[in-house]
């Protein structure tokens, strides 16, 4: 098992991705992975569905989620995995995380009504759209409407009216630490090296070193847009701190251009301390 390869950070259409847990079981299969999680954005429904698919195969699950916080006004993305799916207060966490999520669409469509009479805040609430074309609901209204013309070009409309994840109350790095720890699980910091942007490596551990004093676990070393020189550090700091190292494609299926099990990192080369039992 351990020469086989694992990724723990793919999306389902439960979030923004295009495929169904099932199809990402299937795919990951034929990829001969030995290890897979679905960790989406704020919901918990791709990840239970994934775990009652794998029973009888020859792969390992993690139960799995990405969740949203703030931390100086910035948007850091925490990696839950082995929680408990009966924990009652994570579950209704995991949901006010979504709503939160939700809810900066909403005000965006609220601010752009004044300029565009073709939407509504009303009309946004009621439209309905096919989740297996990835994305999220906002973008596939902003097309509807004759705004944009693809789900990419939606992003830009977030900033230009200041839209951004702090214009609602996330939870703190420290918060969703915490609610992770008490369903049982392990808080894991995602992509390090797209969340912090500066490339100056003692900067970079620095900022590194805050999220880790928060309560976190382990770090996302294996990333696919990471350089050598994030990588290297990552690992060091992990191996420095006996912290958990882990590997992700981020996968969207056609919603981006990462690909189930991209990274080729094998069990051997991650640390996972008591998350495989």
């Amino acid at each position: 098992m351990k020469d086989r390869i694992a990724d723990l950070h793919i999306h389902s259409y439960y979030s923004d991705g295009t495929m169904s847990p099932k199809k990402i079981l299937s795919v990951a299969l034929k990829k001969g992975l030995g290890l897979l999680a679905i960790a989406d954005h704020n919901v918990l429904e791709g990840s239970k569905e994934l775990q009652a698919l794998c029973r009888g195969y020859d792969i390992k699950f993690l139960s799995a989620v990405e969740l949203d916080s703030l931390d100086e006004g910035e948007d850091i993305h925490i990696l839950g995995y082995g929680m408990n799916f009966n924990d009652k207060a994570f579950c209704q966490f995991v949901q006010r995380n979504r709503f939160l999520l939700d809810e900066i669409s909403v005000k965006l469509i609220s601010e752009m009504e004044k300029d565009f009479d073709n939407i509504s805040l009303e009309d946004f609430l009621s439209f309905n759209y096919d989740r297996t074309k990835g994305g999220w609901k906002a973008l596939h209204y902003f097309i509807e409407k004759g705004i944009t013309e693809s789900l990419r070009e939606g992003f830009e409309l977030y900033p230009r009216y200041n839209c951004s994840y702090d214009c609602v109350e996330f939870p703190s790095v420290k918060e969703v630490c915490d609610y992770i720890h008490q369903a049982g699980g392990k808080a894991v910091l995602a992509h390090p090296g797209e969340t912090i942007k500066d490339r100056n490596m003692p900067f970079f551990k620095k900022k590194i070193e805050r999220y880790l004093a928060f309560g976190l676990d382990g770090i996302e070393c294996y990333y696919p847009t990471h350089t050598e020189e994030i990588t290297k550090l990552c690992l060091e700091i992990c191996k420095e701190k006996n912290l958990l190292i882990t590997a992700g494609s981020d996968c969207h299926g056609e919603f981006g251009k990462a690909q189930i099990g991209e990274m080729n990192v094998r069990l051997e080369n991650l640390y996972l301390g008591e998350l495989l039992g």
